[in-house]
Protein backbone atom coordinates (compact mmCIF):
# COMPACT_ATOMS: atom_id res chain seq x y z
CA UNK A 1 0.00 0.00 0.00
CA UNK A 2 1.43 3.57 -0.92
CA UNK A 3 1.98 5.91 1.89
CA UNK A 4 -0.01 9.32 1.19
CA UNK A 5 1.63 12.06 -0.03
CA UNK A 6 2.75 14.83 2.17
CA UNK A 7 4.61 18.07 0.27
CA UNK A 8 5.65 18.91 -2.67
CA UNK A 9 8.14 16.56 -4.80
CA UNK A 10 11.57 18.79 -6.01
CA UNK A 11 10.15 18.76 -9.43
CA UNK A 12 7.43 20.58 -8.63
CA UNK A 13 9.02 23.03 -6.84
CA UNK A 14 11.47 23.78 -9.53
CA UNK A 15 8.76 24.39 -11.96
CA UNK A 16 7.20 27.04 -10.06
CA UNK A 17 10.42 28.40 -8.86
CA UNK A 18 11.32 28.48 -12.96
CA UNK A 19 7.11 30.30 -13.35
CA UNK A 20 8.14 32.72 -11.10
CA UNK A 21 11.38 33.36 -12.25
CA UNK A 22 9.85 33.69 -15.79
CA UNK A 23 7.14 36.23 -14.86
CA UNK A 24 9.69 38.13 -13.19
CA UNK A 25 12.06 38.77 -16.45
CA UNK A 26 9.27 39.86 -17.94
CA UNK A 27 7.93 42.27 -15.28
CA UNK A 28 10.93 44.01 -13.68
CA UNK A 29 11.66 45.52 -17.36
CA UNK A 30 8.71 46.96 -17.65
CA UNK A 31 8.48 48.16 -13.91
CA UNK A 32 11.43 50.62 -13.84
CA UNK A 33 10.71 51.84 -17.26
CA UNK A 34 7.36 53.08 -15.64
CA UNK A 35 9.37 54.12 -12.95
CA UNK A 36 12.12 56.17 -15.40
CA UNK A 37 9.02 57.90 -17.33
CA UNK A 38 7.08 58.67 -14.08
CA UNK A 39 10.47 60.54 -12.60
CA UNK A 40 10.85 62.19 -16.71
CA UNK A 41 7.31 63.56 -16.10
CA UNK A 42 7.62 64.88 -12.62
CA UNK A 43 11.03 66.49 -13.44
CA UNK A 44 9.11 68.29 -16.26
CA UNK A 45 5.95 69.02 -14.20
CA UNK A 46 8.85 70.61 -11.66
CA UNK A 47 9.91 72.73 -14.47
CA UNK A 48 7.28 74.06 -15.47
CA UNK A 49 6.57 75.19 -12.25
CA UNK A 50 9.68 77.24 -12.03
CA UNK A 51 8.77 78.45 -15.86
CA UNK A 52 5.29 79.75 -14.52
CA UNK A 53 6.62 81.75 -10.95
CA UNK A 54 9.59 83.19 -13.37
CA UNK A 55 6.45 84.34 -15.97
CA UNK A 56 4.61 85.51 -12.40
CA UNK A 57 7.32 87.63 -11.75
CA UNK A 58 8.83 88.98 -15.45
CA UNK A 59 4.82 90.15 -15.41
CA UNK A 60 4.87 92.28 -12.32
CA UNK A 61 8.66 93.43 -12.78
CA UNK A 62 9.58 93.18 -16.42
CA UNK A 63 12.73 90.68 -15.67
CA UNK A 64 13.45 87.59 -14.14
CA UNK A 65 15.49 87.03 -11.13
CA UNK A 66 16.73 84.31 -9.05
CA UNK A 67 15.34 81.47 -7.37
CA UNK A 68 16.43 82.46 -4.17
CA UNK A 69 13.95 85.85 -4.62
CA UNK A 70 11.30 83.55 -5.74
CA UNK A 71 11.49 81.64 -2.69
CA UNK A 72 12.64 83.97 -0.34
CA UNK A 73 9.99 86.94 -1.46
CA UNK A 74 9.98 89.84 -4.04
CA UNK A 75 9.59 93.57 -2.16
CA UNK A 76 5.62 92.97 -2.16
CA UNK A 77 6.73 90.21 -0.34
CA UNK A 78 4.93 87.98 -3.01
CA UNK A 79 6.71 84.45 -2.71
CA UNK A 80 6.40 82.26 -6.32
CA UNK A 81 7.70 78.88 -5.41
CA UNK A 82 8.20 76.85 -2.11
CA UNK A 83 10.89 76.69 0.37
CA UNK A 84 12.15 72.88 -1.91
CA UNK A 85 13.31 75.20 -5.08
CA UNK A 86 16.28 76.84 -2.44
CA UNK A 87 19.32 75.73 -5.94
CA UNK A 88 20.17 72.85 -5.88
CA UNK A 89 17.58 70.74 -4.28
CA UNK A 90 17.48 67.01 -4.76
CA UNK A 91 14.28 65.22 -5.21
CA UNK A 92 13.36 61.46 -5.64
CA UNK A 93 16.89 61.65 -7.10
CA UNK A 94 16.64 63.79 -9.72
CA UNK A 95 18.72 67.10 -9.06
CA UNK A 96 17.36 70.65 -9.87
CA UNK A 97 19.79 73.40 -10.39
CA UNK A 98 19.70 77.07 -11.30
CA UNK A 99 21.84 77.36 -14.50
CA UNK A 100 21.95 80.80 -15.25
CA UNK A 101 20.27 83.38 -12.81
CA UNK A 102 17.45 85.20 -13.81
CA UNK A 103 18.27 88.72 -15.41
CA UNK A 104 16.66 91.05 -17.90
CA UNK A 105 17.41 88.88 -20.80
CA UNK A 106 16.35 85.48 -19.31
CA UNK A 107 16.42 82.62 -17.01
CA UNK A 108 17.77 78.92 -17.36
CA UNK A 109 17.22 75.84 -14.92
CA UNK A 110 18.11 72.21 -14.92
CA UNK A 111 17.01 69.01 -13.97
CA UNK A 112 18.96 65.97 -14.00
CA UNK A 113 17.65 62.47 -13.69
CA UNK A 114 19.03 59.41 -11.77
CA UNK A 115 19.68 57.88 -15.15
CA UNK A 116 21.92 60.69 -16.34
CA UNK A 117 19.36 62.56 -18.73
CA UNK A 118 19.01 66.54 -18.09
CA UNK A 119 16.29 68.71 -19.07
CA UNK A 120 16.45 72.16 -19.24
CA UNK A 121 13.97 75.16 -19.10
CA UNK A 122 14.73 79.14 -20.20
CA UNK A 123 12.62 81.82 -20.56
CA UNK A 124 10.78 80.46 -23.66
CA UNK A 125 9.23 78.08 -21.77
CA UNK A 126 10.47 75.32 -23.58
CA UNK A 127 11.80 72.14 -22.05
CA UNK A 128 14.81 70.31 -24.18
Amino acid sequence: MLKERKGFTLIELLMVVAIISIIAAVAIPTILSTRGAALESKAKANLRTLSFAQTDYFAKYGEFTSWATLVGGDADGGKYLDSRWTAPFTEDGTIYAETEVGNAAGYEGSATLPNGTVLTIDETGKIT
